[in-house]
């Protein structure tokens, strides 16, 4: 599996939400209130998708561009071309 990182961060994400409050609590007590609001925004992504139970290798590995449905997808041959008419 090329995407061991993801698939760690998918197995301990509490363990990943805790270190982030940690890091943006002594960010926002160095009053780095930028960096501890990005940190905090971590966290809220992560529980986010948690409590949704969506994984986070779908959502890097997915391929966005394929077809949901080849069904979907016309024949060749089966849409007749536009013709434009001549404006008088």
């Amino acid at each position: 599996m090329g995407h061991k990182v993801l698939l760690h961060v998918r197995e301990h994400t509490w363990l990943w939400v805790a270190g982030f409050a940690a890091l943006g609590a002594i960010m926002a007590v160095l009053r780095l209130a930028t960096p501890a609001a990005f940190s905090f925004m971590v966290i809220g992504v992560l529980i986010m998708l948690k409590s949704q139970g969506t994984d986070l290798l779908s959502i890097i590995a997915a391929d966005p561009l394929a077809p949901d449905d080849e069904a979907e997808v016309p024949e060749a041959g089966t849409v007749a071309p536009r013709v434009q008419e001549p404006v008088p």
